[in-house]
């Protein structure tokens, strides 16, 4: 079971089965793998940087223009979640999140997301009715359901939205 909260001094507080927070620490690596060689997995790299423009002349002069800087602030979000992980206690079964971070660690948890929807073919809601039991088994996509849950009670925890999820309940996955 996971749980969030937030502290008096703004802190967030993701709390968990240490073993479901020690997954964290794979997703710095992932992006950064993905953002440091674009060309490893374009699909995912599109999914990251999005083209501005229809007009393919001008998405180009984009990229040309901005390229550099939007890896630059991908690769501080990783650097920003990655400083949280390293600080907080996932071997304790706490992660703390201080207010500051909160973006850019809700940030990088969509990012992931993003990549792994890529990966697994997930291109539309209601995607869960085209796959079948076997199919939903993929351990990708239970660490997808995993992150949007984190990300869920995250945003809970803000007091800002108001939706419960009942990660407890495990039938029909």
């Amino acid at each position: 079971m996971l749980n969030a909260t937030r502290d008096e001094d703004g802190a967030f507080r993701l709390v968990g089965h240490p073993g479901i927070l020690r997954i964290l620490w794979t997703i710095p690596g992932t992006l950064r793998k993905i953002i440091e060689d674009p060309d490893a997995n374009a699909k995912a790299t599109k999914c990251l940087f999005p083209d501005a423009f229809s007009d393919p002349t001008a998405q180009a002069e984009h990229a040309r223009l901005l390229g550099d800087d939007l890896k630059i602030r991908q690769l501080q979000k990783v650097a920003v979640f990655e400083r949280v992980i390293m600080s907080s206690d996932a071997g304790e079964g706490a992660i703390r999140i201080p207010e500051a971070d909160f973006d850019a660690f809700l940030a990088v948890l969509t990012d992931l997301r993003l990549v792994l929807a890529v990966d697994i073919g997930i291109e539309s809601d209601g995607w869960e009715e085209l796959y079948d039991e076997d199919e939903l088994d993929d351990p990708r996509i239970h660490l997808l359901n995993l992150i949007g849950g984190m990300q869920q009670l995250l945003l809970e925890a803000t007091g800002l939205v108001d939706i419960e999820l009942n990660l407890d309940d495990t039938e029909g996955t």
